[in-house]
């Protein structure tokens, strides 16, 4: 790859990344159904892309994978109860099985996970607050910054060229590097009462379940034999590819408040 090759996507990655983080800004900024719009937005075209790939010789499943999954999500933020929102998630992702034609359980793991952290996100913006929100969107936007620059200006070995041939081992120790200096920077006013060391290990976990959930996409489209989930984003791909590694982030740090019993 040719240093002209390698930064090409630059400004198409900037541009679109500052229009991603005006748009989450302004609807986590009003929170509640605003917010709760804004995620089911993004859950339908994340399951109109993983129903374009996971059948791609029928147009229509985009669609009624969008569509479904809209609907059991607008379900889940309105239910009155966790309980019956949960039902609305495993419902939701259950149906899409009639809109994949192959990789079926991958499917259904990637669509009960988006689905699930959607609603994870949307309470904890009204239980933590928005700046325990917006935290852990850092986080998972500094790994990947981290990463991008680190890859690039050092280079150096490869971290797992069969599934993801641009990342490097000095662009993922960068980004580990990002999300622990943000968390420390923040961490008193985000998540008082943690020791260093304990918000070292969350940061530090956050920004390797990005990356990992960025690593297991990359495996997931080579396998679809596609190189991005759509052509939404510029620069970025898809929504999925943007979206990846907040996934696995977000479940990390759902696990995180359960066991800290928040």
């Amino acid at each position: 790859m040719t240093p002209e090759s390698a930064w090409a996507d630059f400004f198409p990655r900037i541009g679109t990344a500052v229009f991603l983080a005006l748009s989450a800004t302004i609807a986590l900024t009003f929170g509640g159904y605003i917010f709760g719009f804004f995620l089911l937005l993004a859950v339908a075209l994340i399951h109109w892309e993983l129903g374009c790939m996971l059948n791609p010789l029928s147009r229509q499943s985009g669609y009624f994978a969008a569509g479904s999954s809209a609907v059991f999500f607008g379900l889940a933020i309105i239910s009155i109860s966790l309980e019956w929102s949960l039902i609305c998630v495993g419902l939701g992702s259950a149906v899409q099985l009639m809109f994949f034609q192959r990789f079926k359980r991958l499917g259904l793991i990637i669509s009960i996970s988006t689905l699930l952290v959607s609603l994870l996100i949307f309470n904890v913006r009204f239980s933590l607050g928005l700046f325990v929100v917006l935290w852990l969107i850092g986080v998972v936007v500094v790994t990947d910054v981290g990463g991008y620059f680190g890859g690039r200006l050092l280079g150096g070995p490869k971290l797992i060229p069969r599934y993801s041939p641009q990342k490097t081992w000095a662009g993922t120790l960068t980004g580990w590097t990002f999300a622990i200096a943000l968390s420390l920077y923040f961490g008193e006013g985000v998540l008082p009462g943690l020791s260093l060391q304990q918000t070292v290990i969350i940061a530090l976990s956050l920004s390797i379940a990005s990356q990992v959930g960025d690593i297991f996409e990359s495996a997931f489209k080579r396998a679809c034999n596609v190189k991005d989930s759509s052509s939404l984003l510029p620069g970025h791909g898809g929504l999925m590819d943007r979206f990846d590694g907040m996934i696995a982030a977000s479940l990390v740090f759902g696990l995180v408040i359960f066991l800290a019993g928040l």
